[in-house]
């Protein structure tokens, strides 16, 4: 053979070698690609139950606390109490639950057709509290039922919902979740982010409980009262709360002052539970909306949120 002729068949040998480590190279890659991705829908799959499961959890710690304790509930109990980082197979589960009850219930505003007066005092003063424009509870007024709203902060609202893209009106129905504050004329996000720790949207009678009311909330209760009152008031519970809406009336803070006792209360029957799972490399946090009514407890709502804990803490 030629040596020219060699030459070629070297060539061909060495380009039929690479064309196959090249096509070697991509099945392995796909091949890597195929077992992240089946592994990460493992993940996914096994994050979502294991939430799941951190959901029944809350659901018994709050039915077994309505057995030992129905008359009251505060932040001493079990299920108030900062829970274990559960380990898991490859990851972590941490659950926590927090009092519904115990935030100011935006819907409790609008009540048998007409204003609460007194949750309308109480809301103002939150939002002067949180150095927010009280005049915002209006709003919320002309969200939930706009006839009971004064004409121009009704009107006013209207026009900025119809400028804005796309367009919309007034809901005429309380609140479905607190994020449909950011709707409303007059709360930007960091307005929104201010009041978000303090509220809720619950059935338009539940009662607040003064026992897992945080400070601003405490400090809403009677016109003159600051934020360092409100923690007076916290610290005034102690770790079994206030027996009943009475003992509080009769702290030194609230005696010369006018507290109205509507919608006030010690028990509490919405929570949220919070299930936080790392699993490889998938994070998933369910928030579960739990009602307690006749000596049973139900999931009423589900959602995902963004993970709180950071990324290195698995």
């Amino acid at each position: 053979m030629k040596s020219g002729s060699r030459g070629v068949a070297l060539i061909t040998v060495l380009l039929v070698v690479a064309l196959a480590a090249t096509v070697c190279a991509a099945l392995v890659t796909r091949q890597q690609l195929s077992i992240r991705t089946t592994a990460n829908q493992l993940h996914a799959r096994q994050a979502w139950h294991y939430a799941r499961g951190g959901e029944q959890l809350a659901l018994a710690l709050l039915a077994t606390d309505l057995r030992q304790s129905a008359a009251r509930d505060h932040r001493g109990e079990a299920w108030a109490q900062p829970l274990p980082l559960y380990p898991l197979d490859g990851g972590h589960l941490h659950l926590s639950i927090d009092d519904l009850s115990g935030r100011f219930n935006l819907n409790s505003v609008v009540q048998g057709g007409q204003v609460d007066a007194d949750a309308m005092a109480r809301l103002q003063r939150l939002l002067l509290l949180l150095r927010l424009d009280p005049q915002l509870a209006w709003q919320l007024v002309a969200w939930i039922a706009p006839p009971l709203a004064p004409d121009l902060v009704r009107q006013q609202g209207e026009r900025d919902y119809l400028r804005r893209q796309p367009a919309y009106l007034p809901a005429r129905r309380p609140l479905q979740e607190v994020s449909e504050l950011r709707l409303l004329a007059g709360i930007d996000e960091a307005a929104y982010q201010q009041l978000l720790p303090h509220v809720a949207a619950l059935p338009a009678a539940t009662p607040l409980n003064l026992n897992t009311a945080d400070p601003w909330v405490m400090a809403s209760l009677a016109d003159g009262l600051g934020l360092a009152d409100g923690r007076r008031l916290v610290e005034a519970r102690g770790s079994d709360g206030f027996a009943n809406v009475d003992v509080l009336l009769m702290q030194p803070l609230l005696q010369r002052r006018q507290v109205a006792r509507s919608g006030l209360g010690v028990r509490s029957n919405w929570f949220v539970a919070s299930s936080e799972v790392a699993i490889g490399d998938r994070r998933l946090r369910l928030l579960s909306i739990l009602h307690r009514d006749a000596g049973q407890v139900e999931v009423v709502a589900r959602q995902l949120a963004p993970p709180v804990f950071p990324e290195n803490d698995r």
